[in-house]
């Protein structure tokens, strides 16, 4: 009886043979794992691509399935030609700042995509500057062409710290599209805090912002607040502090010219 998976070369076959022949069987396997995710990419994707390929399709939702980084690249590269595509959601798929990278170069040069989500991903500071460096870049795009602007930007849960936040926040003062940032659950601290806090007292354009769980601090919690109020497009602003250890509730809650920013300290 032939058994499951015979006549294919697993990746420690590959990788015994490699070294008989005095290749790095390191190497190797490292090799045939990294084609191993690209053909499992593929295999994920191979609808969407197909769609984005004949601009026939305005919403993709891959939300847990779009493959990881060889996802991420992939779509990336169909980005680049691709007319049709609005709105996509890489939510919940291992993304690192590698996957990052790519889809930022994309942002680059495609003209119609106008809402990205990928939060719960693994970008970090470095994925979070490249996204901010392309949209800088979109936005003289935006100005020398009929693009369409970038609205909405999740980034929310990603490893993401002052660096990071602080080229989000340079992006941020010389844009006049972006509606909604999301940035919780992230690991931006007071210097972070200050860098967004400056560029929302130039920014017109944000209605909302998602800061919620970021260890910004006491410091940083009042100068976000100062300058909220000196945005006057900004509607939406969530900053609820980190979880605590203290055994207290405290409740309080600073209006902001018709919103309100929760500051909350939980019971453990």
């Amino acid at each position: 009886r032939a058994r499951a998976g015979a006549g294919r070369p697993s990746v420690v076959a590959a990788a015994a043979a490699a070294a008989e022949r005095g290749i790095g069987a390191m190497g190797d396997y490292c090799s045939v794992a990294e084609d191993a995710k690209v053909a499992r990419a593929k295999l994920l994707l191979g609808e969407p691509l197909d769609e984005l390929s004949k601009n026939a399709v305005e919403t993709l939702d891959l939300m847990g399935h779009g493959g990881g980084d060889e996802g991420a690249m992939l779509l990336a590269s169909a980005l680049h030609i691709n007319a049709s595509l609005r709105q996509l959601n890489l939510r919940w798929n291992n993304i690192s700042e590698r996957g990052a990278e790519a889809l930022a170069l994309a942002l680059r040069s495609n003209t119609t995509l106008t809402s990205l989500d990928l939060y719960c991903n693994s970008i970090k500071d470095s994925g979070a500057t490249a996204i901010a460096k392309a949209m800088r870049a979109r936005n003289s795009l935006q100005a020398l062409s009929e693009s369409s602007p970038l609205q909405m930007l999740d980034l929310g849960w990603n490893n993401i710290g002052d660096r990071g936040a602080g080229a989000l926040a340079s992006a941020l003062k010389a844009n006049r599209s972006l509606r909604r940032l999301g940035l919780e659950q992230n690991t931006i601290e007071l210097s972070g805090a200050e860098a967004i806090a400056a560029a929302l007292k130039t920014n017109r354009s944000l209605a909302s912002l998602q800061l919620a769980r970021n260890p910004v601090g006491e410091a940083g919690a009042v100068v976000l607040a100062e300058a909220a109020q000196l945005c006057w497009s900004l509607t939406t602003f969530d900053l609820m502090p980190q979880m605590t250890g203290r055994c207290s509730t405290v409740r309080s809650n600073l209006s902001l010219s018709g919103f309100s920013i929760p500051e909350e300290e939980y019971a453990s």
